[in-house]
């Protein structure tokens, strides 16, 4: 009964020590797996984050682009007034013609003929 005994308590001590082997690889892996959980909630957050300042800056482009639309728009329309304020303006060969009746009726510019020049003109 003795070897028996002795076996026995070698039995318990390997079971023991298997035991405490498996603990320890146990508590291992729940640190492991701990400090994954950690990695992956950090990561969760910096995604997170970066996606709500993605959006924002998709919102202020989108205002932006908003106002840009508006703002070619108002150029536009201001272009097509101008065209057609253009369309009322003289060119500029009307306004030789212009000046040249001018110089044709300008009193400055013309000779004037007395009574006796024209009666000696018309003898």
């Amino acid at each position: 009964m003795a070897l028996d005994m002795n076996k026995i308590q070698m039995i318990l001590q390997e079971l023991v020590r298997r035991t405490n082997d498996e603990l320890l690889r146990v508590r291992n892996l729940e640190d492991r797996i701990q400090s994954l959980e950690e990695r992956t909630s950090s990561i969760e957050e910096l995604s997170l984050e970066r996606t709500r300042k993605a959006n924002d800056k998709f919102a202020e482009l989108d205002v932006s682009i908003r106002n840009m639309s508006d703002e070619i728009v108002r150029l536009k329309n201001t272009v097509e007034k101008i065209g057609r304020q253009i369309d009322k303006f003289a060119l500029k060969r009307d306004i030789k013609e212009v000046e040249k009746m001018f110089d044709l009726l300008s009193p400055v510019k013309q000779e004037y003929v007395t009574k006796e020049e024209l009666g000696e003109v018309a003898r």
